[in-house]
């Protein structure tokens, strides 16, 4: 009996191990949050300030060297991200999923647009997202839609806006086609 009994103490220990969620081990890190339980890292990147300018006129980005980033995301594998955060903060609040533009050499997010009038607010490609919480300033990230194929990068506590100077980490992906 004594047997049986530690059998199945060591099976329910093994089988409440496996069921825990991976989670995190750094704060405010977005990673890939694999079907499997597992995670996988995204690729860090960091964004400059730039202009792209014409004849009368601008525009004001973040960009980043690259066309694309060497993680890819498949929307039908049934993966998501996850994230770590600050007990009692609002996920909404400090995390933020832009979509990039892709040219020749970079990739870059339009922030704003300087032209012979001043300058322009423009609309920031930000992706909807999903938020549930798995455990205390542990969440699951999903977007509201399916992505769409493209670039994206993932930034936490760090808003892009046409008045940062500085460089802007962020954790970038791409969705193929």
């Amino acid at each position: 009996m004594k047997k049986l009994l530690t059998l199945f103490l060591i099976f329910a220990a093994t089988v409440t191990t496996k069921a825990q969620n991976a989670v995190p081990e750094f704060k405010n890190k977005v990673m890939l949050h694999k079907k499997d339980n597992t995670l996988g890292s995204l690729d860090n990147t960091s964004l400059n300030y730039g202009m792209k300018g014409k004849m009368g006129g601008g525009t004001v980005c973040m960009k980043t060297e690259g066309t694309n980033a060497s993680t890819i995301f498949a929307p039908k594998s049934g993966d998501d991200f996850i994230v770590k955060i600050d007990a009692g903060v609002d996920p909404e609040s400090i995390v933020t999923l832009y979509q990039f533009d892709v040219e020749k050499k970079q990739r870059s997010i339009t922030i704003g647009k300087v032209g012979m009038r001043g300058s322009q607010n423009v609309e920031m490609p930000v992706v909807k997202l999903n938020f549930k919480k798995l455990e205390e300033g542990v969440y699951i990230i999903s977007a509201v839609k399916p992505l769409e194929a493209g670039e994206y990068i993932f930034t936490v506590n760090q808003p892009l806006s046409s008045s940062v100077v500085a460089e802007v980490k962020g954790f970038a992906f791409s969705v193929a086609e």
